[in-house]
């Protein structure tokens, strides 16, 4: 049992610390983003995995409440990644706005009149 909740703690110490990576990486590079949910979805599926193979009641309290904060932990990186992926979505939006009112603007120039 305690090879599993090992395993179990180490792959919730493994999106932290990818979370962690990601809230501080730059969020123009969409290769990355791509690989990081992809990896993430993959981390949260094996601790699911692993989480259900647990049995709970044979787990001290002590271990239980470090596992409880690690995962309120990830909930905050969450979070805080959520804002900063809002964030980002809104500069890219105005980035297209801004680019599409600019495109209107070129169209209204009568470039025949020019000698």
């Amino acid at each position: 049992m305690y090879q599993i909740i090992s395993l179990f703690d180490e792959y919730i110490m493994k999106a932290i610390t990818t979370t962690e990576t990601m809230i501080a990486s730059d969020l123009t590079n969409n290769e990355q983003l791509t690989q990081f949910t992809d990896n993430r979805e993959r981390l949260l599926s094996i601790i699911d995995q692993i989480s259900k193979q647990i049995d709970w009641n044979s787990v001290s309290e002590e271990q239980k409440n470090d596992l409880n904060r690690k995962i309120e932990y990830i909930k905050n990186l969450d979070v805080k990644l959520l804002t900063k992926l809002q964030e980002y979505q809104e500069e890219v939006r105005r980035e297209i706005e801004q680019t599409f009112k600019q495109k209107e603007n070129i169209k209204g120039y009568n470039l025949s009149d020019v000698k």
